[in-house]
């Protein structure tokens, strides 16, 4: 019994010294940190340039460390992406990454170093724990190499992981974590096969640890708390906030809450993301937060917890949710309920019209009952209570049950659940409960200002959710955020990268979080990935139509017409246009068209002076006036022609995009004022399905043939969002230019462009369908291009364009009838499994030399730039061209040599100076007009030569690059080229048509000199 008796005793000793430890605390620091970031990342750095800014970034942070540490903090968390960044590629990466060993072989990187070199960020690191006596978490990235024997090993030969380390207050590695649930945009990271439970055990607690999106699914996060009995949850992340329910500090506090628990949140810093909220959580409710978008700077949070919640007094006893709400009978009935979205889930709402009350509001077997009263019930704020219970399907797929009471961003109902982040309305008293099927129920009460409620509720333990003494501020929202994960579909992570890549498929749901790189929301539809974002979702499509229309054009005169002559003519215009969009709406082939895009000029022709096209202007006013022309024709009268287009949307329930004059009168205040007393604007409408007007664009970069109107000071970046994607819009000229062009898309993170023209094609490389195809692959976007038809004008060329190929597209140069095409999208192509992968333009070509000496190299013109030429001589080869810092490498083989056919290859680097000014790298492979070499870049739309294989590529000095392929009888060749990740664009399977062009089509933004219309044109009304 002696051994027995031992081993009681060291039993009672571990119990009593672990109690012991359950009535200490300590010091938790996080840091928001405002990553600086890399300048371009589909580039790869060298490993020293890589290193160099990591070390801007961990010079950063050892200060915010060495603050914490002064303050007493044991343990600082730092964010996801924290020391390098995001939006990588898996090539841009690798420069980043180290090979980080197990913890288990018990090292000290700081001490050691060149135990597992080279290792300078973990042996950094590893310094500032062990000289600051702190433990250190950080996200980094980790490599780890493989092989053909290993059939998942990635084809570039090595695994890449999205890494979580901790080390000591000795500076030992005690912990690494490989994020299991990636979002959708972190292609250059590779999921782990099997989640990782991360735990290690300290003199101030248990901690575990995963990575931002890993916090909406059940694996690691769920089992680290209810199997692992961890303390304290680490949460390195990325978040973009999305409002109305998964802000940062909202929906971190609420899981600290709802898995009774410690949650240490360091979250990045990039306002134009909307990434900001960190905190320090514990299960009773906030310790320290931090929520601001009025700066870039970081922020260092420290506050003291609990080591053991649990066995603190304050911890909270366990909560039945659903034991209230199904001992009660329904609050009200059900008449008044309306359906609404929030962050694409359609909710069930009802709206509370008094100043206090009892509501009930259902949806599937999710019932939801508030019981509330405002101080005072404002007229200009509606507040509504909603219920969803269903699979959310967007950027993953899992499962809610969500009871909320928010207020609408207007007091037009389609608003709520609009993102919204100020309000006036305090309540004395609210109630909140669900009959949740659920035992993992988050809950949140937000306040104006994007702020918490610390100590202003708590839960029952008959699962509801009540205030106590009113709230301090306004309030956003309450909510019940249950996750019902057994109704979750399988999770894709255990497979490997190379095949998860396919996981956007119906068959294969790739889950994801709806948080960190969340890219999508509404006002940054402003943004990310972001991304993000921000997107794609590719379970969901849309049938859109475009309709290239022969414009009924005025007698040309040099006089004003009355306004009731110019509505006569546009009301012709629009008699064909309302056919158009009537037979788009109700395609016999498809379910009707969603939206439908109109071309510019389409409404009253073009060539106007300021005086003569003054009648045909409407004032357009701002979308957020909330107006539905066809229903109050008068509030902003005259509006003839914007009542009739919004009639045209509402009656046929669909999108309407057209292209008409907007006039802004003004006076001699403003000193840039046209003299003629007010500002004319070439305009965008966007009406809903419902009629409603929901953008206005004002063109910003002019043709040089556009006089009769203003320039607007700044340039417009105009999204709207939609069950079926977040839109942008721009028009014709605009295309050729940074601004509003590549913002929409890269900062803004649209879906789908929007784009009425009126193109007059310019062969060889700038046809309507060449272009604008080339540019929806070159940028990663929908595009719907809608162009006037004139043939006089060379004017034809329309088109519904994926980021993989064209869907639908027409170039007529024989009739001068109009044309509608109707074609299926992606609602969010980047989330496609067609979806390109990202580019290096230049790798391939940088990395070979030259093909063929440039003896032979002679001098053309194309559209009024110099190019230099080299000829392909032979039936196939290899071919070089360069000019300037450019370098065009082509190899070919041709299925036959026309003795009566010349192709040459060609390149230019330089500015463009004739109807604008902008900066192009050009490689082409082209068709001359003739034998006569002179004849090299004249337009030319026919051909007899066909190619069996090509390659092209180039040096290019930019990243926007945009790839076409032009067939003979100017038509596209679609599915019959791809372009590799190393930029190079080649064949496949040769082309089903003979060749007129292939071309890389670079803009080289940042070498553009200032534009013309920053000069305010109305100075003496001239364009260039």
């Amino acid at each position: 019994m002696v051994y027995s008796q031992s081993h009681v005793y060291a039993t009672i000793f571990t119990l009593s010294v672990l109690k012991a430890c359950a009535l200490g605390s300590y010091i938790a620091a996080v840091y928001e940190h405002s990553v600086i970031l890399a300048e371009d990342t589909k580039i790869p750095v060298s490993p020293e340039d890589a290193l160099m800014l990591m070390n801007k970034n961990m010079d950063v942070l050892e200060r915010a460390i060495k603050a914490a540490a002064r303050q007493g903090a044991r343990i600082i968390v730092t964010p996801e992406d924290g020391i390098y960044g995001w939006v990588f590629t898996r090539e841009t990466i690798y420069p980043y990454l180290e090979d980080i060993p197990d913890p288990q072989m018990n090292w000290i990187p700081c001490t050691d170093p060149e135990r597992f070199a080279p290792a300078p960020v973990q042996e950094r690191l590893s310094c500032m724990a062990r000289s600051n006596a702190i433990y250190v978490v950080a996200n980094t990235g980790d490599k780890k190499p493989c092989n053909s024997s290993d059939p998942k090993c990635p084809s570039d030969g090595h695994y890449q992981y999205n890494t979580d380390v901790v080390f000591d207050s000795e500076g030992k590695l005690v912990a690494r974590y490989h994020k299991y649930n990636l979002f959708v945009t972190e292609t250059q990271f590779d999921y782990p096969k099997e989640p990782e439970f991360v735990t290690f055990n300290t003199s101030f607690g248990k901690f575990g640890i995963f990575t931002c999106a890993d916090i909406l699914f059940h694996d690691p996060a769920v089992v680290l708390v209810s199997k692992l009995q961890v303390d304290t949850v680490l949460f390195p992340t990325a978040w973009m906030n999305t409002l109305p329910l998964l802000s940062a500090s909202q929906f971190h506090s609420a899981w600290a809450i709802g898995m009774g628990v410690n949650f240490l949140s360091a979250n990045t810093r990039n306002s134009s993301l909307d990434m900001t909220g960190s905190g320090i959580y514990a299960p009773d409710g906030p310790r320290a937060f931090h929520y601001n978008m009025e700066t870039e700077n970081g922020h260092l949070l420290v506050a003291e917890l609990s080591s053991h919640p649990r066995l603190s007094p304050t911890n909270p006893t366990a909560v039945n949710w659903s034991s209230y709400a199904t001992s009660i009978k329904r609050f009200s009935p059900d008449n008044h309920d309306f359906s609404g979205v929030i962050y694409f889930d359609q909710f069930t709402f009802t709206e509370l019209t008094k100043p206090e009350g009892n509501h009930t509001v259902c949806h599937k077997d999710l019932c939801c009952h508030l019981s509330y009263k405002m101080v005072e019930k404002r007229e200009d704020e509606v507040y509504v209570l909603g219920a969803f219970d269903g699979l959310h399907v967007v950027e993953g797929e899992y499962y809610l049950q969500i009871c909320t009471l928010l207020k609408c961003k207007s007091t037009d109902l389609k608003t709520c659940g609009q993102p919204v982040a100020t309000a006036h309305t305090s309540f004395d008293t609210f109630s909140l409960s669900g009959t949740f099927a659920t035992s993992y129920v988050f809950p949140e009460v937000l306040l104006t200002g994007v702020q918490l409620a610390p100590g202003k509720f708590k839960v029952l333990c008959d699962g509801r959710l009540i205030n106590q003494n009113g709230t301090s501020k306004p309030v956003l929202s309450v909510t019940l955020f249950g996750r019902w994960y057994e109704k979750d579909p399988p999770h894709p992570q255990r497979l490997s990268h190379d095949v998860a890549i396919d996981a956007f498929k119906p068959s294969q749901n790739r889950n994801v979080l709806a948080s960190a790189m969340i890219m999508f929301q509404p006002h940054i539809y402003a943004t990310v990935f972001i991304l993000l974002i921000l997107q794609a979702f590719a379970l969901d499509s849309y049938i859109a139509a475009v309709y290239e229309h022969s414009v009924i054009l005025p007698d040309v005169t040099g006089s004003p017409v009355s306004s009731d002559d110019a509505l006569t003519l546009m009301n012709k215009n629009m008699d064909v246009l309302e056919g158009a969009i009537k037979a788009a709406a109700q395609k016999l082939l498809f379910q009707g068209a969603h939206i439908i895009v109109t071309p510019e000029d389409g409404i009253y022709g073009w060539v106007f002076k300021r005086d003569t096209i003054f009648p045909y202007l409407e004032d357009i006013p701002d979308p957020q006036v909330n107006w539905i022309p066809c229903t109050d024709p008068d509030r902003f009268a005259p509006a003839a022609v914007q009542e009739r287009l919004s009639c045209m949307a509402r009656n046929n329930c669909i999108y309407v995009v057209a292209n008409i004059g907007d006039k802004k009168p003004c006076n001699s205040s403003d000193p840039k004022c046209p003299s003629n007393g007010h500002y004319q604007y070439n305009t965008n409408v966007v009406f809903d399905s419902e009629g409603k007007l929901v953008a206005r664009y004002h063109k910003y970069n002019l043709f040089m043939s556009e006089t009769q109107f203003d320039s607007p000071k700044e340039p417009e970046i105009i999204t709207f969002n939609t069950s079926f994607g977040k839109f942008g819009i721009f028009t014709c000229f605009d295309i050729l230019f940074h601004d509003p062009a590549v913002t929409l898309v890269s900062k803004s993170h649209v879906d789908t462009v929007l784009f009425p023209t009126a193109w007059m094609n310019v062969l060889p490389h700038l046809t309507a369908i060449e272009f604008h195809s080339a540019w929806a692959m070159g940028m990663g976007v929908n595009f719907l291009a809608a162009d006037t038809h004139n043939t006089s004008l060379s004017m034809t060329g329309s088109g519904i364009y994926a980021p993989d190929g064209p869907r639908a597209f027409n170039y007529n140069m024989e009739t001068e009838n109009g044309h509608l095409l109707v074609a299926e999208l992606s609602s969010h192509p980047r989330l496609s499994p067609t979806y390109p992968a990202a580019i290096n333009w230049s790798a391939y070509a940088t990395s070979v030399k030259r093909f063929s000496p440039d003896d032979c190299d002679f001098s053309g013109v194309i559209f009024f730039d110099n190019f230099t030429f080299t000829e392909l001589t032979k039936p196939e080869g290899n071919r070089t061209v360069c000019q300037k810092d450019l370098c065009c490498h082509l190899s070919y083989r041709m299925v036959e040599k026309q003795e009566n056919e010349v192709y040459v290859l060609g390149a230019f680097d330089g500015l463009h100076v004739v109807e604008g000014e902008y900066y192009l790298q050009i490689c082409t492979l082209l068709k001359c007009k003739s034998t006569d070499l002179k004849t090299c870049g004249q337009p030319v739309a026919t051909a007899q030569t066909r190619f069996e294989a090509f390659s092209l590529s180039g040096t290019f000095g930019t990243s926007y690059v945009f790839p076409e392929v032009l067939l003979s009888g100017v038509q596209l060749a679609s599915g019959e080229f791809q372009v590799l990740s190393d930029g190079r664009l080649i064949s496949q399977s040769g082309t089903s048509k003979p060749v007129l062009t292939v071309t890389l089509f670079g803009r080289w933004y940042e070498k553009d000199p200032p534009q013309p219309h920053q000069i305010l044109l109305f100075q003496n009304n001239n364009v260039l």
